[in-house]
């Protein structure tokens, strides 16, 4: 299974089998209008199902029994997972309130917690902090962390125009892109005096970055560029330089496929779907065909 994502058009959870550059989709599942949106996590093979209520449902795949979590009350409400997706974060931009989801798979529990006023976007850490983009005016945004230890957020850094966020796993670190100025920073220590270390900038072909993940084992990050549609791996351990792959597709996302560094890059209603392979030699781009042949709909 290379992953999953929710058909809007067949209003179900569709499944991906193979390997980049050789996938299939299979027909959807939990279709039977009781859920409404699902988001995927391919690390621990689960899927959290959201109802037309908010009522929230943990899974396994590709086709466990759905169990209730949690309920959040928003129906536009925004579903992060965390890097190693024992934490999950329900949130609708603009509003504070927010639902924290712990101890995913085996033993889920939820809880609320209150973001900054104005939280455009937010990430979640394996320790279930968050962090947070706060749009200003001029275009900027200021990146605020929120520990579920602390009575109130706290400024990390600010941004000339916010181009993405990720935290690493098992770690209060995250990466922090400035598409205004095309760099990615290294936040730690958010909850006390933040450091801040330069990962990366137009010298590794950084441009206007839109989104950014880093991999399962946190040695690596991509970053997707909205200037010239490419994407970029850096090694975070600093032993080998960046390397940078050009995509005939617009990136706008990256969403975590099976393997280390393989993500989809854009939206899987805006035609080819398409797919970054970050853990290849060389990185490269793959397509994801979105019908499945006659031949192969016996599949799994």
């Amino acid at each position: 299974m290379l992953g999953a994502w929710w058909d809007t058009s067949s209003g179900g959870l569709r499944a991906v089998y193979g390997v980049p550059g050789a996938a299939w989709q299979a027909k959807p599942t939990y279709n039977d209008g009781t859920y409404a949106s699902a988001i995927v996590c391919m690390q621990q093979r689960i899927a959290l199902l959201a109802t037309s209520r908010g009522a929230l449902f943990l899974t396994g795949l590709p086709q466990g029994v759905p169990v209730a979590v949690g309920n959040e009350a928003s129906l536009q409400a925004q579903i992060v997972f965390s890097p190693s997706c024992s934490a999950a974060l329900a949130y609708s931009p603009g509003q504070s309130a927010a639902l924290l989801l712990g101890g995913l798979p085996s033993t889920p529990h939820s809880g609320s917690i209150a973001l900054p006023a104005g939280t455009a976007t937010a990430a979640v850490a394996d320790s279930g902090s968050v962090l947070t983009e706060v749009p200003q005016s001029g275009g900027g945004a200021a990146i605020e962390f929120v520990s579920t230890s602390a009575t109130a957020p706290h400024a990390v850094t600010a941004v000339a125009k916010f181009g993405g966020m990720a935290f690493l796993p098992g770690a209060d670190t995250a990466l922090v892109a400035d598409a205004g100025a095309s760099t990615v920073t290294e936040a730690a220590q958010m909850s006390g005096n933040p450091s801040l270390t330069h990962i990366a900038g137009p010298a590794d072909g950084l441009a206007e970055p839109i989104a950014v993940a880093v991999s399962s084992d946190g040695h690596r990050a991509a970053i997707a560029n909205r200037k010239d549609s490419s994407i970029v791996r850096i090694d975070l351990t600093g032993q080998t330089p960046a390397a940078r792959a050009l995509c005939h597709c617009t990136p706008t996302t990256l969403v975590g496929l099976a393997g280390n560094l393989v993500f989809r890059v854009n939206d899987t209603g805006a035609g080819t779907v398409w797919a970054f392979d970050g853990d290849a030699v060389t990185p490269r781009f793959v397509f994801l065909p979105a019908q499945q042949s006659a031949a192969q709909g016996a599949r799994p």
